[in-house]
């Protein structure tokens, strides 16, 4: 069993390619997913022809069909931390950038662990994660019953301001609006937006880590050394990576 500190959890999910504030919740489900056990098995009893157990630091429910080389759902793969979170972050994807295939997010237990997540995530990577805390007046966690238009009434803000700064909150699968859930954020000022930082570079489809390093004048083993997960075997000692996926420089 390898037990991961708060802070390599949060840098598993930096490194999976969640942004913003999406990595305080991460670290959150992992923890209360998996106490951030790589090699966690769940669900067990759950399993049948179709599904097997739930594996990994975000307890991704494997599916006995995608079992070969890198699937989502494959239980063997999942076992790898770095693995496991980037396919974490797949799901999130599919499921419209929401957090609603953990029932740990569902069921609101994530939330005892977001303190000690936002803690593991602020101590992460030079100066890669500058947003703001949910709460802070800048962003806010929706709780549940609430509406944007009470959210928006309650800071200040009209619906349309609202939706400026957060379209995707209005996008067809919130019903335009008028379906979110707890859990999801609301950025309530333009300042809150993640912005780029001067020390990472997130890739981009078709760059290697060799071209990356040429273009902001490091050498190779200098780019491993800052970011040594993308060096690992999931990523084939850094000859596969991930657009979206965030490099140290």
């Amino acid at each position: 069993m390898a037990q991961l500190t708060d802070q390599q959890i949060a840098q598993h999910v930096v490194n999976g390619g969640f942004v913003g504030e999406e990595r305080v919740v991460g670290v959150a489900i992992v923890l209360a997913e998996s106490r951030g056990q790589t090699d966690a098995i769940g669900d067990v009893s759950l399993q049948t022809d179709k599904w097997g157990p739930s594996v990994g630091l975000f307890q991704i429910r494997s599916l006995n069909a995608d079992r070969g080389p890198g699937r989502t759902r494959d239980q063997d793969a999942n076992l790898d931390p770095a693995t496991n979170a980037r396919h974490a972050r797949q799901i999130f994807l599919e499921a419209g950038g929401r957090f609603t295939p953990w029932s740990t997010f569902i069921h609101d237990t994530f939330r005892q662990f977001l303190d000690r997540a936002r803690n593991g995530v602020s101590g992460t990577g030079p100066g890669a994660l500058g947003m703001p805390a949910a709460g802070n007046g800048t962003v806010h966690m929706i709780r549940p019953g609430e509406t944007l238009g009470g959210i928006a009434a309650a800071h200040g803000l009209s619906l349309q301001q609202l939706r400026a700064l957060n379209p995707g909150l209005f996008d067809a699968a919130h019903h335009n609006g008028n379906l979110i859930h707890p859990g999801e954020l609301v950025i309530l000022s333009p300042t809150a937006a993640p912005t780029p930082d001067a020390n990472t570079h997130a890739i981009r489809s078709g760059e290697t880590l060799s071209g990356i390093a040429a273009a902001h004048g490091l050498s190779l083993a200098q780019l491993r050394a800052m970011n040594p997960l993308l060096f690992d075997p999931a990523h084939r000692d850094g000859d596969l990576v991930h657009p979206g996926e965030v490099v140290f420089l």
